[in-house]
């Protein structure tokens, strides 16, 4: 059996092992079995259902087959031992994109586009998405709805939760994107639409996902925590004939450092099979299972707040007394305010399964055709308890300024959502270079069909005031008690579902005048279609949505590029899922359109081994949803308008052959310049802090130690759009070393939060979630 983490993971040529199997149907699981009756007895047939158990183990199974193969070609191949100079993996540094409808290099890409290499995720020992962003100046996160039951990012002040890709297929699926089966993470800042369909207003987040590609290698990591708990991965690999296979497992079971009561279980395999079909044709056929159980974070609640007026824009009162923003309560970061027992203990369990088919046929060097087919269902039941009001000791909602909060107490709703989301998926994608009147065109188009479906309902379970309902919830703000809640099961209120079906169209073509100067335009044509249904009310609307983006690329040497583009992008009313007949979802209003400029410089320095780039950008909503009447959030209309630009610089790859660098800043503004609540009038934008700092750098001491470390610094920050609440700014500091023991074996040491930092990962309006404290990992890593 194959159990690992995959770091450090070098690449290894395609291994023909024709001469050893004569192909995959044959090879012997050593009890007599084939693999397809290895498969067939493991999984069997329970009325049409595969239980995700019988996934898991027949997955490890064939892992091991598939290391047997490996052992097989290793008879003939000697396979390379661990590299810890930073050459596996591809460095920091990267060059190329991962999605064929951008097909130009990274450097003559003319937006900022911010690559999370799979180097740094092994040498930070970064387990999910959220962890490998933390690299990407400008991202924050929301808590709410998505905290630690779902990546809920937010890329330069704008809400991007429905702009996670995986293999430039969208993913909209509410879990936390664990990254066993990830390669890589990309993000496309800038005006995106035109690639990746309605959102993108700030970006898109793109995970490149671990496929087979005719490599030959195994490897086994297994990780201890100082907070608690341990991480095993696996990644197997080998070709058989014209049939390439790998399979990536992970299991964990993990606590959060400094934070009661919190835990994550995840296990998941990740199997992929890639058929040469002949020269100019292969066939990918992948599939990733990810489960989890955990226990929901939904932080602490802030300080009472100082009420503000909508019509006058006054602001008075709140903790302070004096009207001005407050921060997170100050209490013990271990502070947690769910319930650890009982039939009704605060949970999140999630099946996640993502099928996915892709033929690629080429039909010369000029003319490549794709079509992919993906099918997603994710399962998830969470039940979290939200820290809601604040009393006094005797009872009382009024707070006085500065009353001690280890006399409060705070009111808890504790809820249980269902929900069931698919999404299927089938898109056609085709590049054609050619020549016309002595221009170069590289050209992308494609076709994309797919249909959404989401069903949810909810379970109120106690309450935070006796006004809200029965029974009511409140505990000390202090000294928190966690165990189990009062009542029973009182049953589900209306379900409800929704189904969104798009039809889109795209083409962009970038045009190479000459050796200086390129010029490029984009279109794409969606049509947008929900179906909202809420026992009795029924909702249906179609959004017709051009997205565009044109500019220019200068090419002043041969490795430098000067950019400048122009683009738009849209929000429509049922961008994540819902309709309703009045409020910021209302099935009567258009989407919210925004523009955005962006204009940059990208050079590759040291002998082309280190990418400097810097960009300038604005972003402007240009039909922001505001109230009609500043005091009723009732009826909205698009008539308001609120602006975010910035600066970005970055550095990626190698300064010299023993030192790698990752740096990352950013600078925005934000201000809501046009709304009919005068409390927002020229605020900031939430979850938009105006400097960003993130550096991740390694040294080789020599060729068997490695040490190496990053600094990550986030400006003051508000959570809501009246700027009354406000998370602190922070510096967080994390260290590594590793150490080669042997060639085929590497120690590795991560400190994460060196000066134990009390900052908050995640926040908005209702709570912040404050980070995990210090902690320490220990991962052996041996291949073979």
């Amino acid at each position: 059996m194959i159990i690992t983490v995959l770091k450090y993971r070098n690449q290894v040529g395609a291994v023909n092992m024709s001469s050893e199997t004569s192909s995959i149907r044959h090879v012997s699981a050593g009890n007599g079995q084939t693999i397809p009756e290895l498969i067939r007895s493991n999984v069997g047939e329970r009325g049409g259902y595969i239980s995700s158990r019988a996934v898991l183990r027949t997955a490890v199974s064939v892992a091991s087959l598939v290391a047997a193969s490996t052992a097989v070609a290793q008879e003939s191949l000697q396979l390379p031992t661990i590299d810890v100079s930073g050459e596996q993996g591809g460095g920091y540094q990267a060059t190329q994109q991962s999605i064929m409808r951008l097909p130009t290099p990274l450097r003559d890409t003319p937006q900022t586009v911010n690559v999370v290499t799979q180097q740094v995720i092994q040498e930070q020992r970064a387990t999910t998405m959220e962890e490998a962003l933390r690299n990407v100046p400008g991202i924050t996160f929301s808590a709410g709805e998505g905290g630690q039951q779902g990546d809920s990012p937010i890329i330069n002040g704008q809400s991007a939760r429905g702009d996670i890709f995986r293999d430039g297929l969208r993913d909209p699926g509410w879990y936390t994107r664990d990254l066993f089966p990830v390669e890589r993470v990309e993000v496309y800042k800038g005006p995106s639409a035109f690639a990746f369909g309605r959102g993108a207003t700030g970006g898109a987040i793109n995970n490149v996902s671990k496929l087979a590609n005719g490599s030959s290698f195994a490897e086994t990591t297994a990780t201890g925590s100082s907070a608690g708990g341990f991480r095993v991965d696996g990644d197997a690999a080998g070709k058989v004939g014209n049939i390439a296979g790998r399979v990536v497992v992970m299991a964990q079971d993990l606590d959060t450092a400094a934070r009661d009561n919190i835990f994550t279980k995840r296990w998941g395999v990740a199997p992929s099979f890639v058929v040469d079909i002949d020269e100019s044709t292969k066939a990918t056929l992948a599939y990733i299972y990810q489960g989890e159980e955990s226990v929901p974070d939904y932080g602490v609640p802030w300080r009472p707040t100082p009420t503000t007026n909508a019509a006058t824009g006054s602001r008075t009162g709140g903790y302070n007394g004096n009207g001005t923003a407050v921060t997170p309560v100050d209490v013990p970061r271990s502070n947690w305010y769910g319930f650890a027992t009982g039939d009704l203990k605060d949970l999140v369990q999630t099946n996640t399964h993502i099928l996915t088919g892709k033929i690629e046929h080429r039909f010369n060097e000029a003319f490549t055709l794709a079509n992919t087919t993906r099918y997603i269902a994710v399962d998830r039941m969470a039940r979290p308890t939200a820290p809601r009001t604040l009393n006094t000791a005797t009872g009382s909602s009024t707070i006085p300024v500065g009353y001690p909060e280890s006399q409060m107490t705070i009111g808890r709703q504790h809820f249980e959502t269902d929900t069931d989301n698919t999404f299927l998926v089938n898109q056609t994608d085709a590049l054609l270079k050619f020549e016309t009147f002595g221009l170069k065109h590289t050209l992308s188009a494609g076709m994309e069909l797919s249909r959404e479906t989401r069903w949810q309902q909810r379970a109120n379970l106690c309450y935070q005031a006796a006004s809200s309902g029965s029974p009511v919830c409140r505990t000390s703000l202090w000294t928190p008690d966690s165990g189990a809640p009062d009542g029973t099961f009182p049953g589900y209120g209306t379900p409800n579902q929704t189904t969104q079906n798009t039809v889109a169209l795209y083409a962009s073509d970038q045009i190479k005048i000459n050796k200086y100067f390129d010029v490029l335009g984009a279109l794409r044509y969606d049509s947008f279609k929900t179906d909202y249904e809420s026992a009795p009310t029924q909702l249906s609307r179609t959004d017709n949505l051009l997205s565009w983006r044109f500019g220019g690329v200068f090419h002043p040497v041969e490795n430098a590029s000067i950019y400048i583009t122009h683009g738009n992008s849209f929000n429509p009313s049922a961008e994540y899922g819902s309709l309703s007949a009045t409020g910021t979802n209302s099935v009567l209003l258009d989407p919210e359109k925004s523009v955005t400029t962006e204009a940059g410089v990208k050079v590759d320095v040291l002998k082309e081994r280190l990418s400097l780039t810097g960009s300038v950008f604005r972003n402007d909503k240009t039909n922001m949803r505001v109230p009609v009447d500043p005091l009723s959030t009732t009826i909205y209309a698009l008539q308001g308008e609120a602006r975010i630009e910035g600066i970005e610089l970055g550095v990626a790859g190698k300064v010299t052959d023993k030192w790698n660098i990752l740096v990352g800043y950013s600078h925005l503004r934000s201000e809501i310049r046009n709304t009919t609540q005068l409390d927002r009038l020229g605020n900031q934008v939430p979850n938009t802090p105006p400097n960003n700092f993130t550096l991740w750098t390694t040294y080789d001491v020599t060729s068997d130690w490695t040490v190496g470390g990053g600094a990550f610094y986030q400006d003051k920050a508000y959570a809501n759009d009246v700027n009354t609440e406000y998370v602190p700014s922070y510096w967080r500091f994390d260290v590594m070393t590793s150490y080669k023991i042997n060639p085929k074996m590497v120690l590795q040491l991560n400190i994460y939060n060196l000066t134990d930092e009390l900052y908050y990962a995640q926040y908005y309006g209702g709570h912040a979630v404050p980070a995990a404290g210090r902690y320490a990992t220990l991962s052996l890593r041996t291949r073979w």
